[in-house]
């Protein structure tokens, strides 16, 4: 099964709207880039611009986004047509080797776990690396495939995330959530996380480092509800500097 976020571009923004993704998602992600002032920056499969538009607050020399789905773009420009912010968004895909950029910082939230093998991988980050100068810095947010042996259940927080029994490296498996549409289903690709840093270096990245998600103080409901998250985080995140 392919994600075609042409089809599902709604339900997939009406997913995004759960708690988590606020108390959790967004605060982490946001405070481990930290300060973008003064930064050329892009967002990378920047979906409808949900992170764009949060970092363009941050007040970065520029910044803009891209994503494979024209439809996802279409939001995106709907939403900078509204409310205009200056962000230029633009279809293009990461392993596009025409794809050059000189930005101080790149960010990816679920850019990595699309990759359907080692190869694709690669490919993957060393597309990321042409967007950046040297010096440049890499941060990402993506799904936690280590968690798989665990077997943890997601519901109480509005998701659902399935693995096969025979898992091995490419084994699709999915993220589903409800929405008012019925059910919107996301496939990923499942490789260990150890291979993420493994395909940065090879790419030509540095000082690769792994950071868990946290809790937001804002966050809705107690830190009791969001415990069995955090003990059985299905994400986490990643920077590297570009040598």
């Amino acid at each position: 099964m392919e994600n075609d976020f042409n089809k599902i571009a709604r339900q997939y923004v009406e997913v995004k709207q759960q708690a988590w993704r606020s108390a959790i998602e967004e605060y982490s992600f946001l405070k481990l880039i930290g300060d973008v002032e003064g930064l050329k920056v892009v967002d990378i499969a920047c979906g409808q611009g949900y992170f764009t538009r949060l970092l363009k607050q941050g007040n970065p020399a520029s910044i803009c986004g891209f994503d494979s789905s024209s439809q996802m773009i279409k939001l995106a420009r709907d939403e900078e047509k509204s409310k205009p912010m200056g962000i230029d968004y633009q279809v293009g895909d990461i392993t596009d080797e025409s794809l050059h950029g000189d930005f101080d910082l790149a960010v990816a939230a679920w850019l990595l776990v699309y990759a359907k093998s080692y190869e694709m991988l690669d490919e993957v980050c060393t597309g990321l690396a042409r967007q950046l100068k040297s010096g440049g810095r890499f941060v990402t947010f993506t799904t936690n495939c280590d968690v798989h042996t665990h077997k943890p259940d997601y519901s109480k927080y509005g998701f659902r995330i399935d693995f096969p029994d025979d898992l091995h490296a490419g084994s699709e498996f999915r993220w589903s959530g409800q929405t008012s549409d019925g059910l919107c289903e996301v496939v990923n690709y499942y490789l260990p996380n150890k291979a993420y840093a493994v395909a940065l270096e090879k790419a030509g990245f540095r000082d690769v480092k792994y950071h868990a998600i946290s809790l937001s103080p804002q966050a809705p409901e107690t830190e009791a509800y969001w415990s069995y998250f955090l003990q059985y985080p299905p994400a986490f995140m990643i920077d590297a500097v570009k040598s």
